[in-house]
C-alpha cells in the first residue's frame, strides 16, 4: 500500500481487457511512464488521452504494486460514452489516469490500528472493498479482515477464485458471498438482512461499505444497529445503476 498519494495525470497503457460479469468489464493498465501514487479506496479519473471522452470516476480495484499495474471495473451503461469506449478498450491501447481522490478506506490501515475490519461490496463496489483487503493483509498479515460480496446470480461474481485463494493464504482474512436472486445459494439475500446472522456484534470493528447507494444506506444502518461506532462506519456510494443486467450488448453510445 502507498505510503503518500499525490494528485496527477498520468499516461497508462491496457495490458488485458476482459469481460468479468455481463455487464462488467475488468480492464489492467500499465504506466507508461510515472505510476499514479495511491492509497487503496481511492477512486481516479478514466479519460482518453486526447480528451474527446468524458471523464468518469472508477475506483481502483487491487491496492498499489511495485510494477505500478492498476485495475478498473468498469460497468455497461446504456448510452454512457465513457463506459461505451473503455469497454471497447484492448491491449496495446491508452488511456489517461487523474488522481487520485477520495479518502474512502485511507485510515484501515494507519500505523497502530488493530481492529477487525469488516468490508461490504455490492457489484462493481467489489473495487474498493477488494483493493483495502489486499492493501490491509499485505501491510498486517495477521489482521482480522471479513469480505462479504453481494451480487445478484452466480454470473455477476468478480474474482471469486482469487478472493478464494486470499482466504486459503490469510488465517485471518474471511470471505463470503451472497447471491440475492439465487434461492439456491449458500447464503442467500441481502447483506444488511444477513449481517447479524453472518457477522454478530460489530463493536469494535472498523466497517467500509461500497457500491449502489440503498445498498450502503442499509449497510451502514445495519452496522450501527450491530454496534459499530457512527465514526468506525466508512461509505462509498455508487450513483449509477448498471443496466441491462443480462447478457445482451450494452446499448450504443448517443452522445
Amino acid at each position: 500500500m502507498s505510503a503518500s498519494a499525490s494528485w496527477g495525470q498520468y499516461r497508462y497503457r491496457v495490458g488485458s481487457s476482459a469481460r468479468v460479469t455481463p455487464v462488467i468489464r475488468e480492464l489492467w493498465l500499465s504506466p507508461v511512464e510515472g505510476a499514479i501514487a495511491y492509497r487503496a479506496g481511492q477512486y481516479v479519473l478514466l479519460g482518453d488521452t486526447e480528451w474527446r471522452i468524458p471523464q468518469r470516476a472508477y475506483s481502483l480495484a487491487n491496492a498499489a504494486r511495485r510494477d505500478g499495474r492498476v485495475s478498473v471495473l468498469v460497468t455497461a451503461v446504456a448510452g454512457g460514452v465513457t463506459s461505451t469506449w473503455a469497454h471497447g478498450l484492448r491491449e496495446g491501447d491508452e488511456a489517461l489516469l487523474e488522481g487520485p481522490f477520495g479518502t474512502f478506506g485511507t485510515d484501515a490501515a494507519a500505523p497502530g490500528r488493530t481492529a477487525p475490519v469488516l468490508l461490504l461490496g455490492a457489484g462493481s463496489g467489489l473495487a474498493p472493498v477488494r483493493a483495502l483487503a489486499q492493501g490491509l493483509l499485505e501491510a498486517q498479515p495477521g489482521r482480522r479482515v471479513t469480505l462479504l460480496f453481494s451480487c445478484r446470480t452466480q454470473a455477476d461474481l468478480i474474482g471469486d477464485e482469487a478472493l478464494e485463494a486470499l482466504q486459503r493464504r490469510h488465517r485471518g482474512f474471511r470471505y463470503q458471498r451472497t447471491l440475492t436472486r439465487d434461492p439456491t445459494a449458500p447464503l442467500h439475500g441481502r447483506i444488511p438482512a444477513r449481517l447479524a446472522e453472518v457477522v454478530g456484534h460489530l463493536a469494535g470493528w472498523e466497517v467500509y461499505a461500497a457500491g449502489p447507494s440503498g445498498f450502503v444506506v442499509d449497510c451502514a444502518a445495519s452496522a450501527r444497529a450491530l454496534g459499530a461506532a457512527a465514526p468506525d462506519i466508512h461509505t462509498e456510494e455508487f450513483f449509477v445503476d448498471p443496466q441491462p443486467w443480462s447478457d445482451a450488448a450494452p446499448a450504443p453510445a448517443t452522445g
